[in-house]
């Protein structure tokens, strides 16, 4: 049995620190760099990528998920009043992704997966992963302006999603619509989940709560697995083993912290106790996940060997918000984990190499692995930032001394 340590006061104050330092970059550096240079106002949409120069990438097609991630971010971080602009910024972005990937998207219902810079639609494929995505931009820009048609896309989009993509033989959801591979993940599910939950919180009593629990259900019945403890990526359509040996038992460390999270939310939205659950999530993310120099692993299996040595940058923001969960659960070393996961962002990712941007990828040694910063890692970033700025507040100034 784990027994933390007792939090200390030096520990409390290096989170704030930490947290203070994340949110600072966030507000001055990345959402000024993304609301402009990644921002193509001539055709209303978020750019993809920035190329290692900082300049937008023209040639790759721009996804609904991308789109999707950027408005939540934008939307959100105008809610919490820390770019006011950015909800101008959502609401045209979200008008666009609604005329160039739903209205020109194919005319099957749902959103296409990815248009051109001119917007033609390049990809037809209805993804479950990317539908979670709109789902949760909804959410949020519902939570800023109140716009009531965002309810109506948003159920709109739900039944499509039951429609196209849910598989009710067995339960869940398959990839993409049409149907061609037929085995499963848990990735779209746990976003999926993520987008009933904040939608419940902006829009309550119109049974996203209740969706949210199906998934909570599902993640009990199929996704995780007790012995060992672990939850797994891949599975067959019946939710059995992968056909693929080489999917089989393989598990995420940073989705382990990911789920860690979701299923705190959903325990303050219901009061259900789910720590037989959330506990060993996040104890065997922390034991066997990371590195020596505290760096997270891409990919680990059941057997706890490392598959993948590689670290990507979305780990580390979703085990500080892991962090912050334990840490409103009464765990006393998790501020000390939540300071040591943003200084990882600082000193492996952020402003490398250029200011406000990032390395989404870094071998085991620290070299990059891409050559471009994606739009789509800001997502992770900025609910990171929110979370650790409200658990681990900005310390108050000193009152002077009395001479």
């Amino acid at each position: 049995m784990d027994v933390a340590a007792p939090v200390t006061a030096d520990a409390l104050k290096s989170a704030r620190a930490s947290a203070t330092a994340l949110r600072d970059w966030i507000v001055e550096r990345a959402l000024p760099l993304w609301s402009t240079i990644g921002f193509d106002a001539q055709r209303g949409v978020f750019q993809e990528r920035l190329d290692w120069s900082g300049r937008p990438v023209e040639t790759v097609p721009r996804r609904a998920m991308v789109q999707a991630r950027q408005i939540y971010v934008f939307a959100h971080a105008a809610h919490l009043g820390w770019f006011p602009e950015g909800g101008r910024l959502a609401e045209i972005a979200m008008s666009s992704l609604l005329q160039k990937f739903r209205e020109a998207g194919g005319g099957s219902g749902g959103f296409a997966f990815s248009v051109s810079t001119e917007g033609r639609v390049v990809s037809t494929a209805r993804d479950a992963y990317a539908h979670a995505f709109i789902l949760f931009a909804i959410a949020w820009l519902y939570r800023l302006n109140g716009d009531p048609r965002l309810i109506g896309h948003a159920d709109e989009t739900i039944a499509f999603i039951d429609a196209a993509l849910e598989d009710r033989a067995h339960g869940g959801l398959y990839d993409q619509s049409p149907v061609h591979d037929r085995n499963k993940r848990q990735n779209p599910h746990m976003h999926l989940l993520e987008a009933y939950l904040a939608l419940e919180g902006g829009a309550p009593g119109r049974g996203y709560g209740e969706r949210a629990k199906s998934l909570v259900d599902l993640f009990k019945t199929h996704l995780f697995r007790e012995d060992p403890g672990v939850l797994l990526e891949y599975f067959a359509e019946d939710w059995s083993a992968h056909p693929d040996p080489l999917k089989r038992g393989v598990f995420e460390p940073g989705h382990h912290f990911e789920w860690v999270w979701l299923l705190a939310e959903y325990e303050k939205l219901t009061g259900e106790d789910l720590r037989r659950w959330i506990l060993p999530l996040d104890r065997i993310a922390r034991r066997n996940g990371l590195a020596e120099d505290g760096m997270i692993f891409d990919e680990v299996d059941s057997e706890m060997r490392v598959l993948k040595r590689s670290h990507r940058i979305w780990p580390h923001t979703e085990a500080a918000k892991a962090a912050v969960a334990r840490w409103e659960m009464g765990d006393d070393a998790s501020p000390r984990f939540a300071a040591a996961m943003i200084d990882a962002l600082r000193t492996g990712f952020l402003d490398r190499p250029f200011v406000g941007g990032w390395t989404d990828h870094i071998s085991a040694d620290g070299s990059p692995l891409v050559d471009y910063a994606p739009a789509s890692s800001l997502y992770h970033l900025f609910l990171a930032t929110a979370e650790t700025s409200r658990a681990f507040p900005r310390s108050p100034p000193a009152e002077p001394q009395e001479s």
